[in-house]
């Protein structure tokens, strides 16, 4: 269900530098606090929050600011495979820390689907394309059913203007899904890894490791 359309809340500072990140920040200030911690280059993140999507954001978010091309990947495991499906782990790229920002993101998803999604214009609404492998062999349940899953590795990759998505399903080489998506970032942008429960007042958990976070293109891997 889509928040009320005059809705927003502030995000806030959730704690500092962590790994190849500059901040942490609670966008759009969830019902629980998040956090995150990481060891031997794992990260990981504990987040409440309705949703990344409609017209406003909440999710615990790591990042840093750059410009101009960046490459983006990490891999998901699930501490709890059964958590709510709907949770998931979002590879963000965005404006501003506010809860209704511009942005393009790759997310993975507790189910198993992967999307590429971006609110064009701040406070407007989400766009996305979605992608779903049936071989993947791990057996879980949405609320359409029985689907198959299994962690996934996945990349976003920013060249100019140009945003393409990338998927290993079954632990093969990265490869690009799709076509590439046109969006303008304006200015210096925050691009990082996010994760919210989906659930507005429970905290979950997710774990992402081998991160890349290069501000170039083409290293995605």
């Amino acid at each position: 269900m889509p928040p009320p359309a005059d809705f927003h809340r502030a995000s806030v500072p959730a704690g500092g530098a962590i790994g190849s990140f500059e901040g942490q920040t609670d966008i759009g200030g969830p019902l629980a606090p998040g956090s995150a911690s990481e060891t031997g280059g794992t990260y990981t993140i504990n987040s409440a929050g309705y949703n990344i999507w409609y017209q406003r954001d909440e999710f615990h978010y790591l990042w840093k600011k750059v410009s101009g091309d960046v490459s983006l990947a990490g891999t998901v495991t699930w501490p709890n495979i059964d958590d709510f499906h709907d949770r998931k782990v979002a590879l963000v790229i965005r404006d501003s820390l506010d809860d209704d920002s511009r942005q393009i993101m790759a997310a993975q998803h507790g189910n198993g689907m992967v999307h590429i999604a971006w609110r064009a214009e701040k406070t407007g609404p989400m766009t996305d394309i979605e992608y779903r492998s049936m071989r993947q062999p791990r057996l879980g349940t949405d609320e359409k059913g029985p689907q198959t899953f299994h962690p996934t590795r996945f990349g976003i990759e920013k060249k100019g203007d140009q945003f393409q998505l990338w998927i290993s399903w079954q632990g093969e080489t990265l490869h690009p899904e799709g076509a590439p998506v046109t969006f303008k970032t304006s200015g210096p942008f925050y691009v990082g890894v996010g994760f919210v429960s989906h659930l507005p007042a429970n905290v979950l958990t997710a774990k992402v490791s081998d991160v890349v976070v290069e501000n170039r293109a083409g290293a995605v891997r």
